[in-house]
């Protein structure tokens, strides 16, 4: 282009374009071009792809209310958001969304916000039974090929002064498997909802190692209020350090999520927290604070019956640190406990009925759980101590032929620093009182989170009214309580799984009450083993060792205890004897063995040392009565007996010849006439000369002596004497009863330093006894109750 050509285009631009005129003219048509873009157009921009993005690429309708920008200040507002899920369930909404561009941003090539502010924003999530929730669904599918590793994109320069939020609601509905129905019906739907959320943040950035203020509050639909006041910071890592607070948080809502773990329901309860917490990539969640629980009350899920609750449990320091696995508390003050504790008539508990029951899970899962606890440290709790006031403990059992109940009540104490890094037991330090008058006391050491390792437990019960335990009485021996107070120590330790138990039982002024049938009561005489145990004061006084190893399958405590408690009372029963003996310290079997010579019912010094002990250890049982039956054995006694007869004969044929001979003798010479007529007398047919021409003869085998042997002669006399006398039954029977009448006689001695009433001795009918080694006839003393 040649020089005339360029000055006329020169000319053409400065007359045409160039001319101010011109460039006003253009400047405002991109004004108004700008403004009705950013007015009017550029809303319905953005309402329409919004709105065909949601149908088009989720699926789901969206609706605007309005938008509003403003391309000079570049503010926009979007009104009456809605967005609404597949099922036409409104998923997310709010009532206004402002936001304040910086046009710093231009200059700084960040996105600088001045204000971001959502009001009344609305979010409903749902969990459905599949694990899926509404929210992800809006998530695009996984790609299936294995993405190129490439360089994190870096995160954009962004920056607001001021973001809040006000009015928030949030929603959340949960589909939980409901245990109660069968498999396929509809899943159990739970909702919570977090209201009047705001949300207040300064200065946030995405700039790396930035920390800004955040603020935000709200409260639960069901009960409580949430409050955070703290710093967040999300490069290089997440953080969020601050003060958090739950007021009163009602522990109800949680209850269909413990319901998946047992059959219970949360009745009331509420949670108080307040401390410092902080999470980062190393800590999931740390927090050092006071937290309290109050007014809870769990009850059973399958009936109206209360479970455990208490008034109120508090901590006025609370560390829980989930990256180090620790959890440690100040003393814990545990106000107005209450517990509940059934048997029920199948002899399962109400706890143990509470447990759900739960899948077994799949090989593979089992097997991924046991990988990721591989080389994880278990989790350290500590307990500075525990401190228990006003509390109530219920027991009944309902699987006894009478149904028993009982309460611990007022029960006050503590228990020191629990620590499951510690080999060092707590120690345990209870009391409290049961029923009207009796006391409970609990003392020892117990290594809580190993009892089977290390526990020393004492058990101290005092002044228990006995006729309320009838229940155990009748399942154990069929007999009610009709009165009567217990004491009782129980003292179990366990060391390595192995039970050392040494209990006493102390009874005072037991009455028995009526029988009742019961298919698993023992067979004893228990009126004869309350006798036997009862002293002179009235009192019972017994110990029954416990042992066993608790880590035995089959092993069962009150089972152990109840064959203990039998082997004892069996023992009693079948050795009653050798029980007494054991009161005046005589161990010997024989002590209710009296033994006699020959013929004779009088007693040799050593049986009357026996019937002494007998007699001193009967005094300290005066519920016990003794029984004699006399013994009589015609081998040994008939003899004896017969020899007496004849001796008395000749006693009374000497009173007739008007002879006077004190001891007379069968075999004396004085006598030997009177002898002769008793034997004539008796063998009439046998001729007397004869008989001493017997003893007439030659001396000591020497032929050169002769004569008549007059001793042997005599001998002779007194042995036919003697074998022609007649011992009868009734003869027999005297000598029992005889014997019998002896020891009564020497149980009773008023002379002696004891001495028992004679209607405490009963003599029954004699009978025979077999012979004894040692020529002596052994009186079997029997035992009774009064």
């Amino acid at each position: 282009m040649h020089s005339g050509s360029l000055r006329r285009f020169g000319g053409y631009l400065r007359t045409r374009w160039i001319n101010p005129r011109r460039v006003r003219f253009w400047l405002l048509v991109l004004v108004a071009t700008y403004t009705l873009l950013g007015f009017l157009a550029l809303p319905w921009i953005v309402q329409y792809v919004a709105v065909n993005t949601a149908k088009e690429d989720l699926g789901r309708d969206l609706r605007i209310e309005s938008v509003h920008v403003n391309p000079y200040t570049l503010t926009l507002q979007i009104d009456g958001f809605a967005l609404d899920d597949t099922d036409d369930r409104q998923l997310i909404a709010w009532k206004q969304l402002f936001i304040d561009l910086s046009w710093s941003s231009v200059i700084n090539r960040a996105w600088i916000f001045q204000t971001i502010r959502l009001d009344e924003p609305v979010i409903q999530e749902e969990r459905f039974a599949s694990g899926e929730t509404r929210l992800l669904r809006l998530l695009p599918e996984p790609a299936n090929k294995v993405p190129e590793e490439d360089e994190p994109a870096s995160l954009p320069a962004l920056r607001v002064k001021d973001l809040g939020v006000e009015g928030a609601d949030l929603r959340f509905a949960d589909n939980l498997p409901d245990e109660t129905t069968p498999a396929g019906d509809k899943p159990n739907r739970v909702t919570l909802a977090l209201q009047d959320v705001g949300l207040s943040v300064k200065e946030f950035s995405l700039q790396e190692g930035a920390r800004f203020p955040v603020r935000m509050g709200g409260k639960l639909a069901g009960g409580g209020v949430l409050a955070f006041d703290g710093t967040l910071g999300l490069r290089p890592v997440l953080i969020l350090e601050g003060e958090a607070r739950i007021d009163e948080l009602a522990l109800a809502q949680a209850e269909p999520y413990l319901r998946q773990l047992a059959a219970v329901r949360i009745d009331s309860g509420v949670l108080n927290l307040s401390g410092h917490m902080r999470t980062e990539a190393q800590e999931p969640l740390a927090f050092q604070g006071a937290a309290g629980i109050d007014a809870l009350n769990i009850g059973d899920g399958s009936n109206d019956e209360p479970l455990i609750g208490w008034d109120s449990v508090r901590t006025e320091q609370l560390d829980l640190s989930l990256g180090d696995r620790q959890l440690e508390t100040a003393p814990i003050t545990i106000d107005g406990l209450s517990g509940r504790v059934v048997v029920h008539e199948d002899r399962t508990t109400n706890f143990g009925r509470l447990i759900a029951k739960d899948t077994p899970p799949s090989a593979e899962e089992d097997g991924g759980a046991a990988r990721s606890n591989e080389g994880a440290d278990p989790f350290g709790i500590t307990i500075e101590g525990i401190t228990l006031t006003d509390s109530t403990l219920q027991f009944a059992d309902h699987s006894l032929p009478l149904p028993f109940s009982t309460s611990i009540h007022s029960l006050d104490g503590q228990i020191s620093t629990l620590s499951s890094t510690s080999a060092q037991p707590a120690q345990v330090n209870l009391e409290g009182q049961v029923a009207d008058y009796g006391l409970a006391r609990i003392g020892g050491t117990v290594h809580v989170w190993n009892p089977m390792r290390e526990t020393n437990l004492v058990l101290t019960f005092r002044n228990l009214e006995v006729p309320g335990y009838s229940p155990y009485t009748v399942q154990f021996a069929g007999r009610k309580i009709a009165g009567g107070t217990m004491d009782l120590d129980l003292d179990y330790s366990i060391n390595d799984q192995q039970l050392d138990g040494r209990n006493n039982l102390v009874l005072r002024d037991l009455k028995l009450g009526e029988k009742m049938a019961s298919a698993d009561a023992m067979d004893l005489p228990l009126d004869l083993v309350i006798a036997l145990l009862k002293d002179r004061n009235g009192v019972i006084d017994l110990d029954i060792p416990v042992n066993g190893d608790v880590g035995e399958p089959e092993f069962d405590i009150g089972q152990v205890i109840r064959q203990a408690l039998s082997q004892t009372l069996v023992s009693i029963v079948q050795f009653p004897f050798r029980f007494l003996a054991s009161l005046v310290g005589v161990d010997s079997e024989e002590f209710g063995r009296i033994d006699f010579p020959e013929g004779r019912s009088d007693l040799t010094p050593p049986q009357r040392e026996r019937v002494a002990k007998l007699r001193n250890a009967i005094n300290q049982r005066p519920a016990l009565n003794l029984e004699l039956t006399g013994p009589f054995n015609p081998t040994l006694d008939g003899p004896h007996l017969q020899h007496g007869k004849a001796v008395e004969a000749l006693q009374q044929r000497l009173i007739e010849a008007g002879r006077e001979v004190p001891d007379p003798s069968l075999t004396s010479a004085s006598t030997q006439d009177v002898v002769e007529t008793m034997f004539a007398t008796l063998y009439p047919n046998t001729d007397l000369k004869a008989v001493q021409t017997r003893f007439t003869g030659t001396q000591d085998g020497s032929s050169d002596r002769t004569g008549f042997d007059a001793l042997a002669y005599r001998n002779h006399l007194a042995e036919r004497v003697i074998a022609a006398q007649s011992v009868t039954d009734a003869d027999l029977k005297a000598l029992a009863n005889a014997r019998a009448a002896t020891v009564r006689d020497a149980l009773a001695d008023v002379g002696a330093d004891s001495s028992i009433s004679a209607d405490r001795v009963r003599i029954l009918d004699p009978e025979e006894v077999d012979s004894k080694e040692g020529g002596q006839v052994t009186m079997e003393v029997g035992i009774a109750a009064d």
